[in-house]
């Protein structure tokens, strides 16, 4: 396949899911690779989210030097699961300290770890993500960059003003660190 069919196969597979994927495969047989292909496609991209971790390294890729951060929350249909990829449970609250939410907070090593996990904690009705949009250069004007997402994870609304101050600050030191700078943010 080639690189333009096999980005449309992931495209559809990711805004279409698992069935409409299917029933354009198999009514267009052989147009667009099978799914573990489109797995792999999807694994070897290094642009998988894993929950509550900022992707700042991959800022670079985009060349991108200014740009806006918006955060914004939505309700979700509440669900917790396993991550084999991090060892992790997703789908809870997560945990923020001094601002910034705890990446593979919900890791058990024994069944009575799993149990705790499941028992005490509070399955995520809200998805905060935090998206970075770049500015676009005089030497590239046309060319309107795509926005990029930083970083989801499930919430459960119980934060302060300080908390978000605080992760703005951090969001925008780690930009900093990385020769991103961010001009704004907006919620």
């Amino acid at each position: 396949y080639t690189e333009s069919i096999k980005n449309f196969a992931v495209c559809l597979y990711i805004l279409g899911g698992k069935q409409a994927y299917n029933f354009i495969r198999l009514n267009l047989f052989g147009s667009i690779p099978n799914l573990p292909m489109i797995c792999d496609l999807i694994n070897k991209s290094d642009m998988r989210l894993t929950e509550a971790e900022f992707r700042f390294e991959s800022l670079q890729q985009f060349h991108s030097h200014f740009g806006f951060c918006s955060e914004d929350t939505t309700g979700v249909i509440r669900k917790a699961e396993y991550d084999v990829a991090t060892n992790s449970f997703i789908g809870f609250a997560t945990p923020i300290i001094n601002g910034v939410p705890v990446p593979k907070y919900y890791q058990p090593h024994t069944f009575d770890d799993f149990k705790t996990i499941f028992n005490t904690n509070e399955v995520a009705p809200l998805l905060n993500v935090h998206v970075f949009q770049s500015v676009p250069t005089e030497d590239n004007a046309i060319n309107i960059p795509k926005p990029f997402v930083l970083s989801a994870y499930g919430v459960n609304n119980k934060f302060s003003t300080m908390d978000i101050l605080r992760r703005w600050i951090y969001i925008f030191e780690s930009c900093l660190d990385k020769g991103v700078r961010v001009i704004g943010f907006s919620t």
